[in-house]
């Protein structure tokens, strides 16, 4: 009796000792040690995934295995992927081969992890040797992933910016399975990546209590309702993601940031002067207050100047920009079409001379991490550069035009206001600092999709109108997969959360819509520092916004519709015709879309429209 009563004081004298020890803790120190036992889960499923592997379990079997691995790093994907995007990309990125864009000669790096071991997985046989290699990088990247964390300093600022990133990430990426498809566990995944973050934040509920009571108990409300809903989501198809994006995942992310922001705790924008690409302060991403194109600019510490924008809008219709004197920036890019032209390619400054590619509308095109269809430049001010010396274009120099420029004493006047400190103020620098001020100023998320997503009222989108863009929508980011390259809320190429990468794809398009051959331009396979079969006929993914003002389609200006467009997606792309792509990334499969949600999703695209203001 002694001896139990002895043990027994022992044991809650140890309790109340570790108990002490948790109340020491920081809160972004309790949050790592959830994220370290969250680890330990996936090497745990992924130790079973391994021995059902090695004694070649039956296919069924292994899947539910390997779901489980999957669902274990969604468990930290929250974390990872916010402070260290390159692991993440390791254990969970796209399943094609990319090239090391950090080395000057040409190296292809081939893909691995989690949605490789899904294709494996989805073979007719089942390729054990491919898995077991596989599983090997992955416990690596495991283990060097649970270093980092370890050791990584952490803070409240970082913790409740992981979990906001990972409600956009939810509502971009997750809900459309852009990360694992080969299975249809999108909106289950989805789901515990919710909990799973829901978690983290929950140790900053009773300091968003004292922060705004009203608030911190909405956000508590929507993390259970939207989990509920995501959990007990049976079909992938028939999701309403327009509704849970703009019930759910906008008013919690303005939540997070509101409460954040309130409660006293540091914002990025606090911490360094540089310009960021996200303006955390915007509610929600579907606002223009959200963005700051000049989180791209060469120089990361630049500010925008109205004088400069100013100066850019002349400069942008000034026909002295060309040798020939008779084409200007606005030729090809006419701000009535949403900045582009209406031809396959534009008539170039030399007669009868045309380019070799369609010209796209410059609406939102400053956000963007790389330029051109080729993505041959990474900066606007590159762009421009690249425009003023084409044969086909300006075929001119600076030099030349600063000095046709000098004479125009408005012009003039207009560089000594934005460039003051200089002392020769018409030169190459202020030229494509001026029109890069100007093209960055054109940057506006101000369509009736984005009014209804914030949960505003537009008068455009109303009854059978709504119905049809919300179907159009779901459609968009559910079975027609058109959200896994054109991703919301730019629908374009520009990957989130963090908007650092911009996307090509290889989609075999012909040189015409009755063709059976592949146009020959290489596109970004035939650039210098992209020069891999791998990129072979791969282009930028362009916006959609705007998109019902800006045809023809497609590099080479080869549909004149959206219907001719989505007929072509619908058949698998270039293989889908019966043209020999082998590096085609755009799934070949039919989608299988009837007339009807054919419609609706142009429908959709009609509505992404802003009315002309520049």
């Amino acid at each position: 009796m002694k001896k139990t009563l002895v043990l027994l004081v022992a044991l809650i004298c140890a309790t109340i000792v570790i108990s002490m020890k948790q109340e020491e803790l920081t809160l972004p120190e309790k949050v790592r040690i959830e994220i370290m036992s969250s680890i330990d889960s996936m090497q745990n499923t992924l130790s079973s995934f391994e021995n059902g592997v090695k004694q070649q379990v039956n296919t069924t079997a292994l899947k539910y295995q390997f779901a489980q691995v999957r669902a274990s790093y969604k468990q930290f994907e929250w974390f990872l992927a916010h402070i260290d995007p390159e692991s993440a990309q390791l254990i969970n990125g796209p399943p094609l081969p990319r090239l090391d864009e950090s080395l000057p000669s040409i190296m292809e790096i081939e893909p691995e992890g989690l949605q490789v071991m899904e294709e494996i997985l989805n073979e007719d046989v089942v390729d054990y040797p491919a898995l077991t290699y596989n599983i090997q990088k992955l416990k690596q990247h495991i283990i060097d992933a649970k270093s980092m964390i370890q050791s990584v300093a952490l803070s409240d600022r970082i913790i409740l910016e992981a979990i906001r990133n990972n409600i956009m990430r939810i509502g971009t990426l997750g809900i459309s399975g852009f990360d694992t498809p080969g299975f249809s566990d999108a909106l289950k995944e989805s789901a515990k990546s919710w909990e799973s973050a829901g978690k983290a934040l929950r140790y900053y509920i009773p300091l968003f209590q004292r922060t705004s009571k009203i608030q911190s108990d909405s956000l508590k409300l929507l993390l259970q309702k939207g989990r509920k809903i995501l959990s007990a989501s049976r079909s992938f198809d028939a999701f309403d993601r327009w509704g849970f994006t703009k019930d759910y995942i906008n008013p919690v992310y303005a939540l997070i940031g509101s409460l954040h922001i309130q409660s006293g705790i540091e914002i990025n924008t606090e911490v360094s002067r540089k310009n960021r690409i996200i303006r955390y302060e915007a509610p929600t991403l579907y606002h223009t207050s959200a963005y700051d194109p000049y989180g791209y600019a060469r120089n990361k510490y630049e500010r925008p100047s109205q004088s400069k924008i100013n100066l850019g809008s002349m400069l942008f219709r000034s026909t002295d920009l060309s040798k020939s004197g008779i084409m200007s920036c606005a030729s090809c890019h006419d701000p009535q079409r949403a900045f582009m032209d209406g031809h396959a390619k534009s008539p170039g400054s030399v007669p009868h001379s045309f380019t070799d590619r369609n010209t796209p509308g410059l609406l939102n095109v400053a956000l963007s991490p790389r330029y051109f269809h080729d993505s041959r430049t990474t900066f606007l001010e590159e762009q421009i550069e690249h425009v003023v010396s084409s044969s086909i274009e300006f075929n001119t120099d600076y030099f030349e035009i600063s000095q046709r420029l000098s004479q125009d004493v408005k012009i003039l006047e207009a560089f000594k206001t934005a460039y003051p400190s200089e002392s020769g103020p018409i030169n190459a620098t202020t030229i494509s600092s001026a029109l890069s001020a100007y093209v960055r100023s054109l940057v506006s998320f101000e369509t009736p999709v984005d009014s209804v997503l914030r949960g505003e009222k537009s008068v455009l989108l109303t009854g059978k109108n709504l119905q049809k863009v919300k179907n159009g929508f779901n459609l968009f980011m559910g079975k027609a997969a058109c959200g896994t390259c054109h991703f919301p809320p730019s629908f374009s190429g520009l990957v989130p959360p963090h908007f650092t990468d911009m996307e090509s794809e290889v989609l075999g398009v012909p040189t015409h819509p009755t063709s059976k051959k592949i146009d020959p331009d290489l596109g970004k396979g035939g650039i210098y520092k992209y020069k891999s079969p791998i990129y072979a006929h791969a282009f930028k993914t362009p916006g959609l916004r705007n998109i019902s003002r800006t045809a023809p389609y497609m590099h080479n200006g080869a549909y004149s519709t959206l219907q001719e467009v989505m007929d072509f997606y619908n058949l698998g792309g270039g293989i889908g015709l019966r043209i020999d792509v082998p590096n085609q990334t755009l799934p070949s499969e039919k989608l299988n879309l009837t007339k009807k949600e054919i419609a609706e999703i142009i429908a959709f695209m009609n509505a992404l429209v802003e009315k002309p203001k520049y």
